[in-house]
């Protein structure tokens, strides 16, 4: 399936296996290995009360325990294909993930396929990097101070689930060139714990968006992902903290990606503010399926 578009073979792509009970780890991470999609996830009952189902999130080296997109298509395969039952115009469900139960809401707004609405971890407003950190960053995107946007608006460490880095830049040209050294990239994620780097301008080709993304993640296996809802979701915090955007334009805006990899993807978040600090996060978008089969495992 194609997660985060309304178009087939846009967006981010993405495997879910909706009956996965039974399933080691080590068949779990062979599967994702061998499917070699930027993540793979794996549908499981559950029996406590509240929550309809558990999923687990493979990348093709490694489980993560959070990850955007893997939610929000895992939660519309969940709907589409009647392993859970939801209600016009809107329902709410409750799935475990690594960092915990979160909600997912399910929205029938007219489209062929309803918009999958994840909530997100309490965002975590972390740390701003050391000099010698931001030379190691520049070094391996390829960018030096002149690119960034100044101090007022340095790279930080956000998290709604994930510790991951927003680096600003002044323009589009600057986003769309970007040709990371990955092992440099990936030294960087390692040394200050992160799972991914963001890179992002507030110039964007869609008048629709409000902001251009792009997020590469080495460390678990991902060159550049089409469409990274933990990252859109983090960039929203990001965005509040710094008053780039006037705070009122913050509570329901547009995130664009995957243009440079030829899978245009549009990712919706919204921002709620409590006392000017970012207090709750949602990320939405549409999905496509693509294709259904059976897996036999010997």
């Amino acid at each position: 399936m194609d997660v985060f578009t309304q178009k087939p073979f846009a967006g981010n792509p993405l495997v879910v296996f909706p009956k996965a009970d039974g399933l080691t780890d080590q068949e779990m991470q062979a599967i994702a290995e061998e499917f070699g999609m930027p993540e793979t996830t794996f549908i499981l009952c559950h029996t406590q009360p509240r929550i309809d189902y558990a999923l687990r999130i493979f990348t093709p080296v490694k489980e993560v325990p959070f990850a955007g997109h893997p939610i929000v298509g895992t939660a519309h395969i969940a709907v589409t294909e009647g392993i859970v039952r939801t209600q016009r115009p809107r329902s709410v469900l409750y799935h475990q993930t690594g960092v915990g139960v979160l909600p997912i809401e399910v929205i029938y707004d007219g489209k062929e396929a309803p918009r999958i609405v994840m909530t997100q971890s309490k965002p975590l407003i972390l740390s701003v990097l050391n000099q010698k950190e931001l030379t190691s960053v520049e070094e391996a995107l390829g960018v030096s101070d002149r690119d960034l946007i100044g101090s007022d608006s340095p790279p930080r460490v956000i998290s709604t689930g994930l510790q991951q880095l927003f680096v600003p830049v002044k323009d589009l040209e600057t986003v769309r060139r970007l040709s990371p050294n990955l092992d440099k990239l990936k030294a960087v994620e390692e040394l200050l714990g992160l799972t991914g780097v963001g890179v992002f301008t507030t110039e964007t080709v869609s008048t629709e968006a409000l902001a251009h993304l792009r997020f590469f993640a080495p460390s678990i296996g991902i060159t550049e992902d089409a469409a990274a809802g933990s990252a859109a979701g983090g960039l929203g915090v990001y965005l509040a903290v710094t008053h780039l955007f006037p705070e009122e334009r913050l509570v329901d805006f547009c995130v664009e990606q995957g243009i440079e990899m030829g899978r245009p993807s549009m990712l919706y978040v919204s921002v709620k503010l409590k006392d000017g600090s970012p207090e709750t996060v949602k990320v939405g978008g549409y999905c496509v399926t693509l294709a259904s089969g059976t897996l036999k495992i010997p």
